[in-house]
């Protein structure tokens, strides 16, 4: 069998089982995105798939691109009535909020893994935004009912606080860098 009749069968199988995932979370009461996460971890190299992947910059390309699939589905799924109501307070919430978070859960983890601070804080800055698929879709699907101006707010931030993180991230690296 040739290489690209392989990777083509594993992407195939790979999506299967996150299509049956989808329609197994609805039943089993989990986030679509927790089984994403536990066909990846068993198709992996500790998995019984046992696909070793350690190529970087392919995983940072199919990373970013999923992230822009991701959030170009959210933007157009949020109306621009939506988008007008909740801007300011989810903007606040996407840098300051961002911000605070990432600088407690830095110092929470300098403090008990006993790491430099600059450690801790690039690992608050990696963890310190929300993610965008798993509000929208909890959001969507779960039929838990907010205010519509509280669902607009967590919706557009969800959707606008990856950027400070990134900054974050790519700012505690360069201090780490020094």
């Amino acid at each position: 069998m040739f290489l690209i009749d392989r990777l083509l069968l594993v992407a195939a199988v790979l999506v299967l089982f996150g299509i049956l995932s989808s329609k197994f979370s609805a039943r089993l009461g989990l986030p679509v995105l927790v089984l994403f996460v536990a066909v990846g971890m068993l198709a992996g190299s500790d998995g019984i798939g046992g696909i070793v992947f350690e190529n970087w910059v392919v995983a940072h390309a199919i990373g970013t691109v999923a992230l822009a699939i991701i959030l170009f589905d959210g933007g157009l799924r949020t109306s621009v009535n939506s988008f007008r109501l909740a801007l300011a307070p989810a903007l606040s919430l996407a840098t300051v909020g961002v911000f605070l978070t990432a600088g407690i859960t830095g110092a929470a983890a300098a403090w008990l893994l006993d790491v430099d601070l600059r450690v801790g804080f690039l690992l608050g800055s990696i963890i310190s935004s929300t993610d965008a698929a798993a509000v929208f879709n909890v959001l969507r699907s779960s039929g838990v009912h907010i205010r519509k101006r509280l669902a607009s707010i967590l919706e557009v931030e969800s959707g606008s606080n990856d950027p400070m993180a990134v900054f974050l991230t790519i700012a505690c690296l360069e201090l780490l860098l020094e």
